[in-house]
């Protein structure tokens, strides 16, 4: 999960924009549009996700092998009807002599088995089964939270590269504007031609940064149309949500609070847990190889022949036959079989306790990195604030001065140009605040819905 995770991070911090987004803006504009709210986009990827359904056949395939597990203490019952024929000198089944005649035979039966006492193996395999059931419900639980935040995720990526769209346009129309007052001023003969050439070349670059966030766009908005895995969704428009503002406060739970909160509820650390206990249990089913088994069981029979002058069902009347037997069977010596499965049995205890104090531990380092970069993202967004204010009183001052004259192009675009930036960052750094914000949600358990 870890991995999914960071992926999506880095989609929602990458600046940098891959050439296989110029396609996406045309696969998105087939079929109609459909309007988005953020709990809808989440319901219809939990509804489509292909490993969610496959989490669910092997839920399904758990409640199979426990209910299974608990049937195999119920009695057996079986019926047999075997028919024979012999040709030429026979024995006679009622007088065990030799006959001559073309004899037919039929015999009927019915058998009952019961196991008394097996050392507990299937009361025991019963216990396993149902913590392999527990742990499979709790793998299901993880995958649906986990496609959960991945939509959760990109969802504000791609409100991110709206926002820095929006900012980018916003760009370009404050160079347009400074290209119609040049040209008045170039024309009046107050600036030179140089100034308006500058601008203008300003203006081709900034309409290049917009394709280039409308392309991270388009490639958000097809990331989370893949993650929906609906055939009948081509296009997308998102519901605005109300994006918290970043505090410098941080976290409401320290994260040693947090930590034991997630190890309390997070499902891969519970499902881990399971399959230590269900592994116990493997080792008392192994045990119960090396106990005497007691069993239980009747038959009943009847036979049917020609070569007996009466009528069928008199003969089956009269050849009844009732057993009932309890056997005891005390294993002695199985080549090691029972010693070795004890052995393995133990190995997978010792496994699945391992692979338990791993989750823990993945837990816990992936807690840390993600309370850090959220106290980082709080305070790189005070800062981004302090900055923005700043520059803008700095370009304010720059823009005057450029239009009277007392700077040249170059003094002027570099304010612009590190106001644009500061503003991008910050709309950047506020969302990463929310994204590290909604990691933290999510191992808390809280709703991952704002």
């Amino acid at each position: 999960m870890s991995l999914k995770i960071f992926s999506l991070s880095a989609l929602l911090l990458a600046s940098g924009i891959s050439a296989t987004a110029q396609n996406a803006s045309a696969i998105q504009a087939n079929g109609n549009t459909v309007q988005l709210s953020l709990s809808k986009a989440v319901e219809i990827a939990l509804q489509h996700n292909l490993n969610v359904k496959s989490y669910e056949v092997s839920l399904r395939n758990a409640q199979l092998q426990l209910q299974q597990a608990k049937n195999n203490a119920l009695p057996n019952l079986n019926a047999n009807i075997n028919q024979s024929a012999s040709f030429g000198r026979s024995i006679n089944p009622f007088t065990n002599g030799y006959d001559s005649r073309n004899i037919n035979y039929n015999n009927l039966g019915l058998n009952a088995g019961m196991l008394v006492f097996n050392g507990g193996q299937i009361r025991n395999t019963v216990l396993q089964n149902d913590y392999n059931l527990k742990a499979s419900q709790e793998d299901l639980a993880s995958i649906k939270e986990n496609i959960s935040l991945q939509v959760v995720l990109s969802y504000l990526a791609i409100l991110n590269s709206e926002d820095q769209l929006s900012i980018a346009k916003s760009q370009t129309e404050i160079t347009k504007l400074q290209i119609s007052r040049t040209e008045k001023l170039v024309n009046a003969g107050s600036l030179a031609p140089s100034n308006l050439l500058d601008l203008k070349a300003q203006l081709a670059n900034e309409e290049s940064n917009v394709v280039s966030f409308q392309s991270s766009l388009d490639l958000n908005k097809l990331t989370l149309i893949q993650l929906l895995n609906d055939s009948s969704i081509s296009a997308i428009s998102l519901q605005r949500i109300q994006v918290p503002t970043p505090s410098s406060n941080g976290y409401d739970t320290g994260m040693d609070d947090l930590y034991a909160k997630a190890l309390a509820i997070q499902p891969l650390v519970k499902a881990a847990d399971l399959r230590v206990q269900s592994a116990l249990k493997g080792i008392s089913v192994a045990k119960a190889g090396t106990m005497p088994t007691l069993s239980l069981s009747a038959s009943m029979s009847a036979n049917q022949s020609n070569a007996l002058t009466m009528g069928y069902f008199d003969q089956l009347n009269n050849t009844q036959n009732k057993v009932i037997s309890l056997g005891l069977n005390i294993p002695i010596f199985a080549r090691f079989a029972n010693k070795t499965r004890i052995a393995q049995a133990g190995l997978q205890r010792e496994n699945a306790s391992i692979e338990a104090s791993k989750a823990r531990l993945t837990l816990r380092q992936n807690i840390e990195q993600a309370y850090v970069n959220l106290n980082n993202a709080a305070m790189k967004y005070e800062a981004g604030l302090s900055q923005v204010s700043a520059l803008e009183e700095s370009f304010r001052a720059a823009e005057s001065r450029f239009q009277a004259g007392t700077i040249d192009f170059v003094s002027y675009n570099l304010q612009k140009t590190n106001l644009d930036k500061a503003r991008l960052s910050l709309v950047q750094s506020k969302y990463d605040f929310v994204f590290r914000t909604k990691i933290l949600d999510f191992y808390q358990g809280k709703s991952l819905v704002f």
